[in-house]
């Protein structure tokens, strides 16, 4: 009995156990959930911040690897660059070609001639020797266009020569170049078939090309001016004034010219006229110097300055221009800002009068009539001024009649205005 009351207490203390174990374990298993939930949630936010993390350097690292794909295919095309150019600046014998610089003086040009025919001695076909070649040939064709430009006739037909010796294969490989929208090369083709040189002459063609590289080179605005002149002359004049504000000497000539009223000027403009023929005469364009002077001696459109229209005088009559030859006689035969001198005055009157200049052969004529200081020659006289006559100065005829009637000058005629008092003639105000 006892047994089984002992028993049955210890059943009871068991199942009163057990009825409180669950609730302790409950009691003990929320703040452990709670916590491990924590854990979680922090493990997440940790892995969230990583992959960020992970997501920015993959994607730095992209964009490093893309700019170094960039620049490794920048590299590479500008190796490529220069193989090529390696490649072209190699003749088939494997010469090295210079530098694509052209040639600007007749040193260096003959230097790039003589070269490039050595290489096409050896090789006719060279693509690379006749494309120099070729090349040359524009750049003497520029050297005659600014020799042209500034009136130095010697030099342009010095070089003209030497394209006709040295470059007479050059012209269809000179179009071919122009065909690819070269315009020197197109300014040079332009050249050749206005004058039939290299290529056969066709003068609409020429002015084809010249009007097609006319808005970035000068001389082509020049050419261009004058194939419009007679068909559109308001766009000759755009041409022109285009030309002469691209340093063209000519065209800054002719538009002084025409600030002066001349070809088909409307007014008198002598300040627009000094402007224009002051850039064209400091190129060395003899007939601006000239024609500056005059201005400035007479005053028109400035100041007068006669010592530096002296000058001017004397820096175009050395040159040849036969009107400064004149109008210097002129100035010493007269002591105008300079010491008179008869023999220097006709020295400068004989030598523009042999260029065919009538108002120099009045002169001359005139003042070997009247005598150079003892010195007289009549029958020299009557030469120069039959020739003024014939080439149309009309006070020619006035001083042979003179000469027919007296055997020697009268006292009235013996003065620096010439004979039966007419006055020297100035070639610059014709």
């Amino acid at each position: 009995m006892k047994f089984k009351a002992a028993w049955r207490a210890f059943c009871v203390l068991l199942m009163l156990w057990l009825a409180q174990a669950p609730m302790h374990v409950l009691g003990q298993a929320k703040p452990t959930s709670q916590a491990n939930a924590k854990a979680k949630a922090a493990v997440v936010a940790k892995a969230k911040t990583n992959a960020k993390a992970k997501a920015k350097a993959a994607a730095k690292a992209k964009a490093n690897a893309s700019a170094k794909a960039k620049a490794k295919a920048k590299a590479k095309i500008e190796a490529t660059a220069k193989t090529k150019a390696s490649a072209n600046n190699l003749n088939r014998r494997g010469t090295p070609m210079p530098s694509s610089k052209a040639p600007t003086d007749e040193a260096s040009l003959d230097a790039e001639v003589a070269a490039a025919r050595r290489i096409l001695t050896g090789n006719p076909r060279d693509v690379a020797a006749r494309e120099r070649l070729a090349r040359a040939a524009v750049s003497l064709i520029d050297i005659v266009l600014q020799a042209e430009a500034v009136g130095d006739r010697k030099k342009a037909q010095h070089f003209a020569q030497k394209l006709a010796k040295d470059f007479h294969d050059t012209g269809l490989q000179i179009r071919s170049m122009a065909q690819k929208g070269d315009l020197k090369a197109r300014q040079a083709t332009g050249f050749f078939l206005g004058r039939g040189v290299l290529l056969e002459k066709d003068v609409d063609k020429s002015c084809a090309e010249f009007i097609a590289a006319a808005n970035e080179l000068a001389p082509s605005g020049w050419h261009a001016a004058q194939c419009l002149m007679e068909s559109s002359p308001e766009k000759a004049w755009v041409q022109m004034e285009r030309a002469a504000q691209r340093g063209h000497a000519a065209a800054q000539e002719w538009m002084g010219r025409r600030c002066l009223g001349e070809f088909g000027g409307k007014e008198k403009d002598y300040v627009c006229a000094r402007g224009y023929l002051i850039e064209s005469a400091s190129l060395g364009r003899p007939r601006a110097q000239t024609l500056l002077a005059y201005l400035l001696i007479s005053g028109q459109g400035g100041p007068v300055d006669v010592s530096r229209a002296i000058r001017l005088y004397k820096v175009a009559a050395e040159q040849g221009d036969a009107d400064a030859q004149n109008n210097l006689g002129e100035i010493y035969e007269m002591g105008r800002g300079t010491t008179r001198n008869l023999e220097e005055a006709m020295r400068w009157y004989e030598l523009a009068a042999q260029t065919g200049l009538g108002s120099a052969q009045f002169n001359a004529g005139r003042l070997w009539a009247i005598g150079v200081g003892e010195k007289k020659d009549p029958a020299r006289a009557r030469a120069f001024l039959v020739q003024a006559e014939t080439n149309g100065v009309s006070q020619a005829r006035q001083v042979l009649d003179w000469l027919d009637r007296q055997s020697s000058p009268t006292p009235d005629a013996t003065s620096a205005q010439g004979a039966v008092t007419v006055p020297a003639i100035d070639a610059s105000r014709k």
